[in-house]
């Protein structure tokens, strides 16, 4: 009987508080003037159902809600969204933090792209600065020309053979092997293998789609990281085992690059013939505390960096090239253009090719990098107000941003707001 009474209690103090904490998120919370749907301003749960139930599709749906509400938009209890690109500067420039919460999906903390202190990501990022300058990335575009030939020599068996080729899953490997390249001493040569290469880049799809559980229900990954290696490998998706297998090659170069550095010897953690690896002058960058040089920290930032730099590259090659094919008159113009240059013609000389640039430009546009969004809090209450650029019709009217509060501007919003003011801005288009 005691135990019902408790039990019934339980749920009469639940049942209360849920009442009394959504009136509070609906009509006494800071942001609780800001349009949106009322699910969203109620709970996660919103999100939960376009990130995990309908994977990834959320970023969408705020899009499909700005047309509902307007350029101003409350798409969790805490959050907002801006479809503004003349905002833009005002939510990224200056030291910003990171709003924490979607940069847990990642799990990689020790990360650039996924720290969250304005001031820690400032350091973390200037002491790569030197390795990814524009002279630093010259020297090394032999790399890059090695896998440029080794491409065209197998687009160009499949040509001679009339087989079809896959260019996505050549282009994920290509990706890949240039970043990983790029960035260690060990070489990795997936392109060699095009069947591994479709694996590979089908399971690192299913990664990217699937890390939304790990910002709704963080306990799940935590628990398999505390589980037994032979009880949670079998349990994990073959992209989760493929980001392991990272963690471990590069935690293996950097202990290599530890060992020879404790022991006066640069060079004996890798071959004479090899490149410098970035770790190898971060591991001596008396500008970083010795908390920033552990193991685990670096062993983080070097597989984030090198997960970026295989999927951002890859769709965009893949988005420029389907477009190239899907438009010849696009495609003619731009081989007219490279005839113009010398066959073995350097960076620099590309890059006086105006037409080439804009091709590129374009295909980063529409392929949008990361379409997660990538929030910032303002240490100060901030005051927005439509700009001419906002993509979709509002009152003018202005609203008040508590200071700290969650707001971001999406890629997939920010490349796309052109289409609403194409009347007030000159229409150039790509093939004219």
């Amino acid at each position: 009987m005691a135990f019902l009474q408790i039990l019934t209690t339980s749920v009469a103090v639940a049942g209360l508080w849920v009442v009394i904490e959504a009136i509070r998120r609906l009509f006494f919370h800071p942001l609780s003037h800001v349009p949106g749907p009322r699910l969203a301003a109620l709970t996660w749960w919103y999100e939960f159902y376009y990130d995990v139930v309908l994977p990834g599709k959320y970023i969408f749906k705020i899009q499909e809600l700005h047309s509902e509400y307007g350029p101003i938009l409350r798409i969790t209890p805490d959050e907002i969204h801006i479809n503004d690109v003349g905002f833009l500067d005002t939510v990224y420039s200056g030291l910003r933090d990171k709003y924490e919460y979607p940069l847990r999906a990642l799990r990689v903390p020790g990360g650039v792209g996924t720290t969250s202190d304005a001031k820690l990501h400032k350091l973390r990022r200037e002491a790569l600065v030197p390795f990814f300058s524009k002279r630093n990335v010259l020297s090394l575009q032999h790399l890059v020309t090695e896998k440029v030939d080794q491409l065209a020599g197998i687009i160009a068996t499949h040509a001679k053979e009339q087989s079809q080729v896959n260019l996505s899953d050549l282009f994920f490997a290509f990706s890949n092997d240039v970043v990983n390249n790029f960035l260690f001493a060990h070489k990795t040569n997936g392109l060699a293998d095009e069947k591994q290469a479709g694996i590979s880049r089908n399971n690192s799809k299913q990664l990217l789609l699937g890390i939304h559980v790990n910002k709704h229900l963080p306990w799940i990954p935590d628990l398999l990281e505390a589980l037994p290696t032979s009880i949670s490998r079998p349990l994990m998706p073959p992209g989760l085992i493929d980001m392991f297998n990272l963690f471990d090659r590069v935690r293996g170069e950097i202990s290599g690059i530890m060992k020879a550095q404790s022991s006066g010897d640069k060079k004996s953690g890798r071959d004479p013939a090899e490149k410098e690896a970035v770790y190898e002058s971060v591991l001596v960058n008396e500008s970083l505390p010795p908390q920033e040089r552990t193991l685990t920290r670096l062993e983080q930032e070097g597989a984030l960096l090198a997960l970026a730099g295989t999927e951002s590259p890859a769709i965009s090659l893949s988005i420029i090239f389907y477009h190239l094919l899907a438009n010849p008159p696009i495609l003619k113009k731009l081989r007219a253009e490279l005839e113009t240059a010398p066959a073995d013609a350097s960076w620099p000389q590309l890059e006086k090719l105006p037409y080439l640039m804009a091709v590129i430009e374009e295909g980063n546009r529409l392929s949008f990098g990361v379409t997660s969004r990538i929030g910032r809090r303002a240490p100060e209450e901030l005051i927005y107000t439509p700009s001419p650029y906002a993509t979709t019709p509002s009152t003018g009217k202005s609203y008040k941003i508590p200071a700290r509060t969650p707001m971001s501007i999406s890629t997939l919003s920010a490349h796309t707001a052109h289409r609403s003011f194409r009347t007030r801005l000159p229409s150039i288009p790509i093939g004219g």
